[in-house]
């Protein structure tokens, strides 16, 4: 799956109040026993903006799963649906951060304040003499 998150309509995106960045990474979504893969769109300290072909409960609580790009730690952390948008056949989900652990709520800070941080350099590739 993959959402263009330019397309997205303004109302679905521009709510948040903190800095968040654009982020293309894949998320794992579990509300009750249903488990849907999710692409994320963009990340800040209070939450994350998904696309995902489900039709979750518009104030389901939920766990989500992620890693940041460049990191190997999974972050968990419960949150709540505030907010979906239908767009095509794409559901737009903004989610709330509710509950999660104070390491992976600094490594979200890190990102968001510079997402470089996490991501590796470039491989160094000498050029032929």
């Amino acid at each position: 799956m993959s959402y263009d998150f330019a397309s997205a309509p303004a109302q679905a995106r521009n709510r948040r109040q903190c800095q968040r960045v654009p982020i293309s990474i894949a998320v794992r979504k579990r509300v009750g026993e249903e488990v849907v893969l999710c692409q994320a769109g963009d990340i800040s300290a209070d939450g994350i903006f998904l696309a995902s072909v489900d039709e979750s409960p518009s104030e389901a609580r939920c766990l989500l799963e992620f890693s940041l790009p460049g990191s190997k730690t999974v972050i968990s952390a419960r949150g709540r649906v505030v907010r979906k948008v239908q767009n095509g056949r794409y559901q737009l989900t903004a989610v709330r951060f509710a509950t999660i652990a104070p390491s992976h709520r600094r490594l979200i800070d890190r990102y968001v304040a510079n997402p470089e941080f996490l991501t590796p350099p470039p491989a160094f590739r000498p050029t032929p003499s």
